[in-house]
């Protein structure tokens, strides 16, 4: 088996990459548009597997510097942008990432006769080659890129062997494609939705649309809206070039269109996208928001894309990622996508564990909750966990009390800081704490606060036991009283987590 590493879409046959990705959209052609349209920031890369000559497996693959607080939001994002803006190189990592920049899914592509174990051998070599060429490369990080529902029990098979955990990507919206007319669609719809669709369409009458295959003479006013509108994006990756809508429609022919809308002589909005003889995918919009309200512009894309699959017979319209909760109020169906990734510094890579769950796009989306299977571990942080924590919870007092014995009574003098500097133990109470913060965050991320933070009053107990046994302090039945008092209160408020069965049990199907 030979492992090809290409910088060029070119090093494969046209022929020969298609074969191994029938039926997706986004093949050779595709990707050779992004490549020529070039993407600052990123370098492509392509992975193939041959036999005997034959093409067998192949992927797309990129490098960039990943900023690792990308999918925050809110009060925690605004900590991290300052923290960028004191140390810009602190939350960002290289990366090497199965899939492209602009790909809807992460497209991994076998030979048509492979069965299941061929391509989860096949895919276990894939990741083993491209975890050495990262090495090689010195890159942080190897990680996978919107892996679909599809390919999940491929992924899972191959990520526990290579030690990758994986977090919730943004969902595909999908829209089924089981009617004959736009007022055929609109039945479909609640009440309430198709009365809003149904005024907005009065509303927009003054626009013109537009379908071209060709946008070289409005190049720069493509450009000007779609920045616009990744200006409001919540989560950006990567920043297209003017080359790209070019030659995307150029490359892919008559499988690619550019729907243009218009109010008089004045372009308000643009939607790129690929479509062949089953499917429509919607790629990129622009919009003009002085006037995107006023005129409804994104469901007049959304309905004019809706009308074209049915004149073209179409039977699926893919809405693509983003605004998941309007695209479900419009029919459509979500389908997970998933982001599989490790650091490739062991230590670093137990840090990112621990903290991963503040990271997790489904963090406070209930809709995206409700597409993640339930949880197969015990929602209970392990007792390993706890004994750790404990144990270096009451090390720290410990510590500090033989720190306190050598330097005795505080005051500001050189001469006592230094004593405390120098002091064995207090370096012991503070490596102790730093091991207490990370497994109180492991304990955290597997726990409810309410009753994680009340086991973790066992401490007092186990501080009162070390200080009698070490340094011979008094301990009378009002501190017995006390000790038992806690152990009642521990098991009144800790016992109220409910199990993994109710929580997911709760929530709504994904369907």
């Amino acid at each position: 088996m030979k492992v090809v590493a290409a910088t060029s879409i070119e090093a494969f046959g046209r022929d020969e990459w298609n074969r191994l990705f029938a039926g997706d959209i986004e093949d050779w052609a595709y990707y050779r548009a992004i490549e020529r349209a070039g993407l600052p920031g990123f370098e492509l890369l392509y992975f193939g597997l041959r036999e005997n000559g034959e093409l067998r497996a192949a992927v797309p693959a990129f490098i960039t510097d990943y900023r690792l607080d990308t999918t925050l939001t809110g009060s925690l994002r605004r900590v991290t942008d300052a923290i960028a803006r004191f140390s810009p190189r602190l939350l960002t990592q290289r990366l090497l990432c199965f899939g492209s920049p602009i790909g809807e899914i992460c497209h991994l592509g076998f030979a048509p006769d492979c069965d299941r174990q061929e391509k989860a051998r096949l895919l276990d070599l894939l990741v083993g080659e491209v975890e050495s060429f990262a090495r090689q490369r010195r890159i942080a990080m190897l990680a996978t890129k919107d892996a679909s529902a599809a390919q999940d029990e491929l992924w899972s098979t191959v990520a526990a062997v290579h030690g990758l955990r994986r977090q919730p990507s943004l969902p595909t919206a999908v829209l089924d494609i089981a009617f004959d007319s736009l007022d055929g669609y609109l039945a479909t719809l609640s009440h309430a939705t198709r009365k809003d669709l149904r005024r907005k369409l009065k509303a927009s009458t003054a626009l013109r649309v537009e379908w071209r295959t060709n946008v070289d003479d409005i190049i720069d006013d493509v450009m000007r809206l779609y920045r616009a509108t990744l200006a409001r994006a919540a989560l950006t990756f990567e920043e297209l070039t003017p080359d790209f809508f070019r030659l995307v429609l150029r490359e892919l022919g008559s499988r690619a269109g550019c729907a243009t809308y218009w109010l008089g002589d004045r372009l308000v909005a643009f939607n790129l996208v690929l479509h062949d003889g089953t499917k429509l995918i919607d790629k990129f919009l622009g919009m003009d928001y002085e006037v995107a309200r006023r005129y409804n512009l994104y469901y007049i894309t959304w309905l004019q894309n809706v009308r074209y699959c049915i004149e073209h017979d179409l039977r699926s319209y893919q809405a693509g990622q983003g605004l998941h909760r309007e695209k479900l109020r419009l029919g459509s169906r979500l389908s997970p996508n998933w982001l599989w990734y490790r650091h490739l510094n062991h230590l670093v890579d137990g840090v990112f564990a621990v903290f991963e769950r503040l990271f997790r796009l489904d963090r406070n989306d209930p809709e995206l909750a409700s597409l993640q299977p339930a949880e197969k571990r015990p929602r209970r942080a392990p007792i390993a966990a706890w004994c750790g924590f404990l144990a270096c919870a009451a090390l720290s007092q410990v510590a500090f009390k033989y720190a306190a014995e050598q330097t005795g009574a505080f005051d500001w003098s050189v001469h006592w800081f230094g004593v405390a500097v120098g002091s064995f133990w207090l370096w012991v109470s503070v490596a102790s704490h730093v091991g207490e913060f990370l497994l109180w965050m492991t304990i955290l991320s597997r726990s409810n606060l309410s009753s994680a933070f009340a086991t973790s009053a066992v401490l007092f107990i186990a501080v009162l036991l070390a200080s009698r046994l070490l340094f011979a302090e008094p301990l009378g039945w009002h501190k017995l009283i006390g000790c038992a008092v806690i152990l009642v209160g521990i098991l009144m408020l800790g016992s109220d987590e409910p199990s993994v069965e109710s929580r997911t049990d709760s929530q709504p199907s994904a369907s």
